[in-house]
């Protein structure tokens, strides 16, 4: 087996062992559900900012490559409204429809999953780790903007809840945002060529953060997980994968080939990265805004559990198999 499909594997092992110790924690009541919040904060904060901000420093994204923003974007929105509308025509209720979309249009592009497989598979390595952070980094802006109001309007109001534009403005600027800023100060960084601190590379520091990032990412979706929800949502997941697993690549080609037609074609690394990150199942953070609009988080951990398993099984192999098409790769 090749050394860097290894290498995930590993890594793939190890998210789970996290999911399984948060989940096993909660059952035997080791350690509250209500701890998951608190440890998904400071994973965001200190991790996933750390993690933005070394990999942009060590290379910034070109503009070259700036089309992908808008790629992002166009996947965000696009994808969300695709599920809403498959959703009421299969007569889901309210929640159901909230939880679908919000999972169909949010991917796990960055620090758990597609932006290490970018870094393991793809080379340069460094460029595609790049890019891969740029990318989930834009996913994350688009689904406060777009996302933030779809869940609003499917949500139960609670009392308390402060305003729609508030909720996005401070999406964008408390401490939650702070992988956003690590990203820009990186990128400022990369652009301005200050060397990066030797300590990085001889530490091996990005891969131990990415290990930190994965475990409490995993460890804190564990802590909310109950497996006995699985079957309430069988349609549900059968929208969710077939957005994730089947339009979202192919709306991604069609970009790709329209960029192409347009004169502005991607490098070929940020091509790679495009192409594997379509193949991702949905993200964690799925699960953190259907706690903060009170939504069924319940629901939404059983979407992220099931599209993850249907990656390994469906997205995976057709990852390897555009690696292995790739030369050079």
């Amino acid at each position: 087996m090749d050394p860097r499909t290894v290498k995930f594997i590993c890594f793939a092992a190890f998210g789970g062992a996290a999911l399984w110790a948060g989940y096993a924690a909660r059952k035997r009541q080791w350690v509250r559900e209500e701890v998951s919040r608190h440890v998904h904060l400071h994973t965001v904060v200190w991790v996933w900012s750390s993690v933005s901000l070394l990999s942009l420093w060590v290379q910034p994204l070109r503009w070259r490559d700036a089309p992908l923003a808008m790629v992002q974007v166009i996947l965000v929105g696009a994808s969300a409204l695709a599920a809403v509308g498959v959703c009421r025509a299969l007569r889901l209720a309210r929640p159901q429809i909230a939880a679908v979309s919000i999972s169909s249009g949010l991917g796990n592009l960055g620090f758990t999953l597609g932006g290490y497989v970018c870094y393991v598979l793809l080379t340069p390595h460094a460029t595609a780790l790049g890019i891969a952070i740029a990318y989930v980094t834009v996913m994350q802006v688009a689904g406060v903007v777009l996302l933030y109001p779809l869940a609003r309007h499917y949500s139960q109001h609670a009392p308390g809840d402060v305003g729609l534009g508030r909720l996005i403005l401070s999406g964008l600027w408390d401490v939650r945002a702070a992988p956003l800023y690590g990203a820009l100060l990186g990128e400022v960084l990369g652009t301005m060529k200050l060397p990066v601190p030797g300590a990085v590379g001889q530490w091996h520091l990005i891969d131990i953060l990415f290990y930190l990032g994965s475990f409490g990412g995993y460890f804190g979706i564990g802590l909310r997980l109950r497996l006995g929800d699985s079957l309430k949502l069988l349609k549900g997941h059968a929208v969710a994968a077939g957005v994730k697993f089947v339009f979202i690549p192919l709306l991604t080609v069609a970009m790709l080939m329209l960029l192409a037609q347009l004169h502005w074609p991607l490098s070929p690394t940020a091509r790679q990265v495009a192409l594997v990150e379509a193949a991702m199942p949905t993200a964690i953070q799925s699960v953190m805004i259907a706690n903060l609009f009170h939504l069924d988080s319940r629901q939404a951990s059983s979407l992220w559990l099931w599209n993850t398993v249907l990656f390994f099984i469906l997205g995976f192999p057709l990852v390897l198999l555009v690696v292995a098409g790739r030369p050079g790769v």
